[in-house]
């Protein structure tokens, strides 16, 4: 079995605060470390549950946060900031499922801890198909194009049902409850990874029971960005601007249109 793993920081265990998520900050150090122990705790569950292949993608803004040298070995590890057309390197459809470790729920949810939609700073939220999206759809939709589900996400509370609102069939673990955007009751990330592999297990042994996230087109994808001079610096010929702030995109191909979205 081949299993695809996307991980994003602000939804590691004892993970709440930005300075905990960005290189030459106090807390980046630690915050590096208990990253690399929940995701080698998600990889030798897959490895327990009969995984052959697993490729972890470092998916956290410079795409570089994992401590390598503390990887687990069964792991290869896909680095750096990829283009979004080639967000998942190696993706292809031979892989039985994805999963979605550490993340987030998308700008504006309440209470979420470290909400956002890919910019803290640019981007005020996105709509696809008339409905509100984020990281997690994006992302679903990324690996739906190849079919391949994805099985499991792990976050806060708000996270977690995102995924569930969104996913439909999917299996996921929360790690803390959000009480604000810095605030949360978090569990201990040593329970944390003591007890996420057995919902890592649980996912693989009912994987059929998640199918790849798909939607029907034609597409419509709208951004806001939080002021009118990022709207004005991402002006495009191929984009309708509906206001100050929002542009509308659309297109019958759903991969060309989320890689012009974010262009």
């Amino acid at each position: 079995m081949r299993f695809y793993v996307s991980v994003d920081m602000e939804g590691i265990a004892g993970i709440v605060f930005k300075e905990q998520l960005y290189r030459n900050e106090a807390l980046y150090a630690e915050a590096r470390s208990l990253l690399t122990d929940e995701v080698n705790a998600v990889v030798e569950a897959l490895v327990e549950a009969g995984a052959t292949e697993i490729i972890v993608k470092d998916a956290h803004g410079s795409g570089f946060n994992l401590l390598l040298e503390r990887l687990h070995p069964a792991a290869v590890c896909a680095i750096g900031a990829l283009p979004l057309s080639n967000r998942f390197a190696g993706l292809h459809a031979g892989f039985d499922g994805a999963l979605l470790i550490g993340y987030h729920g998308m700008a504006g949810t309440r209470e979420a801890i470290l909400e956002h939609t890919f910019s803290y700073a640019d981007i005020y939220g996105i709509e696809f198909n008339g409905a509100p999206i984020g990281e997690i759809g994006i992302d679903a939709l990324l690996f739906g194009l190849h079919g391949v589900p994805v099985v499991f996400v792990s976050g806060d509370d708000k996270t977690c049902a995102e995924a569930e609102r969104q996913l439909g069939a999917v299996f996921t673990y929360e790690t803390k409850k959000g009480m604000g955007r810095y605030a949360g009751l978090l569990k201990a990330p040593q329970r944390v990874r003591a007890e996420i592999g057995a919902s890592v297990r649980e996912a693989v042994r009912r994987r059929a029971e998640c199918v790849p996230y798909a939607v029907p087109g034609p597409y419509e994808m709208k951004i806001t960005y939080t002021s009118t001079g990022l709207a004005d610096a991402h002006a495009s010929a191929d984009a309708e601007r509906l206001d100050g702030r929002t542009y509308r995109l659309q297109d019958d191909d759903l991969h060309r249109l989320i890689i012009r979205t974010f262009a």
